[in-house]
C-alpha cells in the first residue's frame, strides 16, 4: 500500500503559505525568471476577474484593477516541500520527494496500517493533511496498491481518496491522467477517446502498432500491479522560513506577526522529526542592503513554540534598525533531545527559558557587557576579573565549608571603592610615616612593604601599584597603596 500527497497549485501555495488571507482575493503570481515576465498562476478570484496564462502583469491589471501582483519565490517553494517531507516523515520513515509538491510514501512496513479498513485509511490520511494545513498547505491525499494508482488518487481524487477498486478507478478517470504528449492526446480526442477505461479497451498491442513506444508507457501508466522502488528522501537537517514585506515595515507588530507563524511551523516540524532547537538564527534584510543577523542559543533545547518566540521578541526589544526592513528570515538549528539524570543534591533552575529572558531584558537596560558571572582574570592585578554568561550545566561542585587555619593571614575588609587618603611618607625610601583620612588619621606606628606588581605595560591599559600595611598608634591597621592618582585606603584589619 502506497499513499501520495500532492499540492495543487504548488507554485501559488508556496508565495502564498504565510498570506492565506490572499486566497479569497484576486491575484497573480509573476515568474520574474522569464524573459518576458508573465502570470503564471493565479487565485480563483483572479480567474472570476479575467486574469489567464501568459498574460503580462500590466495586461492582467488591466482585466482586473484590483489584482495583486506576487512573485515567484524559489525559496518559499523550497521551503514548503521541505515542510511536506518533514510533515510524511511523521507518518512512515520510508518517503520519496516525486515531484515538486508530490511526496510517495511507503505503508506496508506501518504496523498501525497493516490490515486496515478503509475507515481507518481515511482517519491516517485526514491527519497528515491536517498536518500540512498546520503548514499553511493544502494538500489531497491518495491511497492505493502502487505509487501510479495512488498518484491518481491524489491528484483526480476530491480531497482522500482511497482505492479500494483500483480497475474501476481507473475506467472513470481522463486519458490526461496518463500525462500523454501532445501529439498522441490530439490522436487520441480524435478517435474519440475520453477516458482511461476507453483506452484499455483498445488492446496494447493494437494500440502500439499505431501509436508506437508511447502506447507502452500509457498502458504502464494505467497499469493495478506494476510498481517501482521509491527513491527514498531524508528531511532536511535544516528548519528555515523567510517571507519578503510588500512594502517594506518600519514597525515591531507585523515583524512578530510574522515570526509568530514562522516558530508554529518549525515547531510543528520539529515534532515529527523528533528534534528540538539548539540555536535560533534571525536574520533581517533591510532596505539600504544591509543584513542583520542575530544567532541566539536556546538555554535548555526545546519545540515550545510559545518559548521561542518569547526569546526572539525579547531581543526584538532591543533592536534598532537604520532602514527599513525588507525580508525576515529564520532558521532553526536542531539537535536530539537529552535526558540527564541529576544527581540526589543537584539541584537546577526551575525555569531556564524564563531565567534567559530576565537577563536578556536586563542586558537591554544595562548592556550586555554588564551582565554575567564574575570569573577571576589570569593576572595579578588585585580584583581584575570578567563576567561571563553563566552556565549551570558545568558548573564545578560546591565545595565544603573550609575550616581556618592558624598559618592564615587575617582577613581583610576590602573597601570599594578605596578611600582617599592623604600621606605623609619618608623622602629616602618611601616609607609611609603619617595618614589622613577619615577611616583612620594620625601618626602611623607601623608601616610593613612594599610590595610592588605591575602589568599590561605594553599596552594603555598598563598599570602598577605598590602596597603597604600599616598600624595607627590607635590601633587602626589599613592597607596602604599608591599609585599614579595618588594614595588610597584598600582595606581594613578587623
Amino acid at each position: 500500500m502506497f499513499a501520495v500527497v500532492s499540492l495543487p497549485q504548488f507554485v501559488l501555495q508556496a508565495a502564498l503559505r504565510h498570506e492565506p488571507e490572499l486566497w479569497k482575493k484576486p491575484v497573480a503570481l509573476v515568474d520574474p525568471t522569464r524573459n518576458t515576465p508573465t502570470v503564471c498562476d493565479f487565485t480563483p478570484a483572479a480567474a472570476d476577474a479575467g486574469v489567464t496564462l501568459h498574460l503580462t502583469p500590466t495586461q492582467a491589471m488591466a482585466r482586473c484593477g484590483s489584482v495583486m501582483i506576487r512573485h515567484r519565490s524559489p525559496a518559499r517553494e523550497t521551503a514548503a516541500m521541505e515542510a511536506v517531507i518533514h510533515c510524511a516523515y511523521g507518518f512512515s520513515p520510508h518517503i520519496e520527494a516525486t515531484a515538486p509538491g508530490v511526496v510517495t510514501l511507503d505503508l506496508r512496513a506501518l504496523s498501525r496500517l497493516i490490515d486496515a479498513t478503509t475507515e481507518t485509511l481515511m482517519v491516517w490520511a485526514n491527519e497528515l493533511r491536517h498536518a500540512l494545513r498546520d503548514q499553511g498547505l493544502q494538500a489531497s491525499v491518495g491511497v492505493g496498491p502502487t505509487p501510479n494508482l495512488a498518484r491518481h488518487a491524489a491528484r483526480w481524487g476530491s480531497g482522500v481518496e482511497i482505492i479500494n477498486a483500483p480497475r474501476a478507478f481507473l475506467d472513470g478517470l481522463p486519458v490526461a491522467a496518463l500525462e500523454p504528449s501532445a501529439d498522441a492526446a490530439t490522436i487520441l480526442d480524435k478517435w474519440g477517446i475520453r477516458t482511461v477505461g476507453e483506452l484499455l479497451a483498445l488492446g496494447q498491442e493494437s494500440l502500439a502498432d499505431r501509436l508506437g513506444l508511447e502506447a507502452l508507457a500509457l498502458f504502464s501508466a494505467a497499469s493495478t500491479s506494476v510498481t517501482r522502488p521509491l527513491h527514498l528522501a531524508q528531511p532536511a537537517e535544516r528548519f528555515e522560513e523567510s517571507f519578503e514585506f510588500d512594502p517594506a515595515i518600519e514597525t515591531l507588530e507585523p515583524l512578530l506577526f510574522i515570526l509568530r507563524r514562522f516558530v508554529d511551523q518549525l515547531c510543528a516540524r520539529l515534532e515529527f522529526t523528533a528534534v528540538v532547537a539548539e540555536t535560533v538564527c534571525l536574520r533581517l534584510q533591510l532596505e539600504n542592503g544591509q543584513v542583520v543577523e542575530r544567532p541566539l542559543r536556546v538555554p535548555q533545547p526545546t519545540r515550545e513554540a510559545d518559548t521561542l518566540f518569547r526569546m526572539l521578541s525579547t531581543h526584538l526589544e532591543s533592536v534598532r534598525t537604520e532602514a527599513a526592513i525588507l525580508s525576515v528570515g529564520l532558521t532553526i538549528s536542531p539537535i536530539q533531545a537529552q535526558q540527564r539524570q541529576f544527581g540526589l543534591f543537584e539541584t537546577v533552575l526551575r525555569d531556564p527559558q524564563q531565567f534567559q529572558e530576565t537577563l536578556a531584558r536586563l542586558a537591554a537596560l544595562v548592556g550586555s557587557d554588564r551582565i554575567g558571572t564574575p570569573v577571576r582574570e589570569d593576572s595579578h592585578r588585585p580584583d581584575a576579573f570578567k563576567l561571563i554568561p553563566p552556565d549551570f550545566e558545568n558548573a564545578p561542585p560546591a565545595s565544603g565549608r573550609k575550616t581556618p587555619s592558624l598559618l592564615e593571614s587575617p582577613a581583610i575588609r576590602r573597601l570599594r571603592p578605596p578611600a582617599l587618603a592623604a600621606v605623609n611618607s619618608d623622602p629616602s625610601n618611601g616609607q609611609p610615616l603619617a595618614v589622613r583620612c577619615s577611616l583612620a588619621d594620625g601618626k602611623l606606628k607601623v608601616a610593613i612593604g612594599p610590595w610592588r606588581t605591575s602589568g599590561n605595560w605594553w599596552e594603555n591599559t598598563g598599570w602598577s601599584r605598590e602596597e603597604w600595611d600599616a598600624a595607627t598608634l590607635r590601633g587602626k591597621v589599613v592597607r596602604l597603596v599608591r599609585q599614579e592618582a595618588g594614595w588610597t585606603i584598600e582595606g581594613l584589619v578587623d
